[in-house]
């Protein structure tokens, strides 16, 4: 059930007001309930699927007489429940082998999955204990705001919260909605608006082989609909775990205000940049090692990050490029002076957008064949496709202005009158959703 949609929206009031008046006994039991009937659209067999995983990463450590071993065993036994879905017929192909079937990509399969890895890990580490309650963690893995597409969240950090007293702040509550509307807001007239084209444009470009089309238009198009699609997604994620007395780690600080590769996975998908950066990054040595060794680090961790977005060459591509783009912010001394600060940003934020292009096209033969053509880069198409990037770039630094003004905003909102502020919440919502046509799943439900 797509969080944009109407059914969505009009029903989302009903489970926060009911939470809220029910016994704080009940609560966690609820959620899952509300959980269960948000996942069921995906239909019963992902449902299944997760709920045998999440018993299984509970069960084992919970009874094994040792614990660090039981952990590390089941970190095994995840990334081989992943790859068996995800990456089967990919890695088959590379030995020439072909399965007879293909596997439909559970729903949020990645997500949890990597959430579940944090969990063992943490087991090993001591960070917790491995004895907790079956349905808090299962409502740790299941919790339906980030459940689909993030933010990844860390066993302590997130179980530690069913052991505190929950009370209602109104402050909170208007954080959450006003979190929650600017995401909408985004996915509504930002990602949904733009997505017809989008694929027209990319249907386009696959069917003829890359021999028509725009690389520039490819590029920008997608770049402003995946921001719009998964920092929508986020913040509407971060506004309702407001709305039960959850604080989620934010997933996304204006990624496209960045002047740098560094900088750039900072402030794009904030969580899973953490979450390679501790279980990838530093186990294979971090930048404790050579200069050259860390190069490598850098580009391997990179190439874990396209893979998990996908299985196939062009998530490959899609990593190496970004991984490049690091090792090169290294190696090459950047310019510095007033003069280079806006050419070296506005030329990193272009060479963020190309790496888009194999991120939406699976077909690396497509993108090879586009290359070399010089109206795949000049041309009608293109001097469209930059005005659009022009304007990107703008909201992104708008936005940023915004949330440095956040605090204040929601201090001001604080003070208007509590039937004020529903009709003018009534009003933006519905202003929102009046671009709302058929409600669009989520791009990155399905990695």
């Amino acid at each position: 059930m797509p969080f944009s949609s109407f059914n969505f929206i009009l029903s989302l009031p009903l489970f926060v007001l009911t939470f809220w008046l029910m016994p704080k006994a009940l609560q966690k039991y609820w959620l899952i309930l509300l959980s269960f009937i948000v996942y069921m659209a995906a239909g019963l067999p992902d449902f299944l699927l997760l709920f045998s995983a999440v018993f299984a990463n509970w069960a084992v450590p919970y009874a094994a007489p040792d614990k660090r071993r039981a952990a590390a065993a089941m970190v095994v036994a995840n990334i081989g429940f992943l790859a068996w879905f995800k990456y089967r017929i990919f890695l088959s192909g590379l030995v020439g082998l072909h399965p007879a079937y293909a596997l439909v990509i559970p729903l949020g399969i990645s997500f949890y999955i990597f959430q579940m890895i944090s969990y063992q890990v943490e087991i090993r580490r001591g960070q917790v204990t491995g004895d907790g309650s079956f349905w808090e963690f299962f409502l740790y893995i299941f919790f339906f705001p980030h459940h689909q597409a993030g933010p990844i969240m860390r066993p302590h950090a997130f179980l530690i919260c069913f052991h505190q007293a929950r009370t209602f702040f109104r402050s909170r509550m208007l954080t959450g909605l006003l979190i929650f509307l600017w995401g909408l807001f985004k996915k509504v007239w930002i990602a949904d608006l733009i997505a017809p084209k989008v694929d027209e444009a990319y249907l386009t470009f696959h069917n003829s082989g890359g021999r028509e089309g725009s690389l520039i238009f490819l590029a920008v198009m997608y770049g402003i609909q995946i921001y719009g699609d998964f920092s929508g997604y986020s913040d509407m994620a971060v506004g309702m775990g407001r709305f039960f007395g959850f604080k989620f780690d934010r997933n996304f600080h204006q990624p496209y205000v960045s002047r740098g590769a560094a900088e750039f996975w900072r402030r794009w998908h904030v969580t899973l940049s953490q979450w390679l950066r501790d279980f990838v990054y530093i186990p294979l040595g971090g930048n404790r090692g050579t200069y050259l060794r860390t190069l490598v680090n850098l580009f391997l961790v990179m190439l874990v990050g396209g893979l998990w977005h996908g299985a196939g060459w062009n998530f490959v591509l899609w990593g190496a490029m970004h991984g490049a783009y690091l090792i090169w912010e290294r190696v090459v001394p950047s310019p510095q002076g007033p003069w280079a600060r806006w050419p070296k940003y506005v030329l990193f934020q272009l060479l963020v957008m190309l790496t888009w292009i194999p991120f939406r096209e699976p077909s690396m033969a497509a993108i090879w064949h586009a290359l070399p053509r010089s109206s795949a880069w000049f041309g009608s198409a293109t001097d469209h496709a930059l005005k659009y990037f022009a304007a990107i770039l703008l909201f992104a630094h708008l936005e940023q202005a915004l949330e440095r003004r956040f605090t204040g905003l929601v201090k001001r909102t604080a003070r208007i009158p509590a039937p004020t502020f529903a009709v003018a919440y009534g009003i933006l919502l519905f202003l929102v959703l009046i671009g709302a046509g058929n409600a669009t799943t989520f791009i990155y439900q399905r990695f």
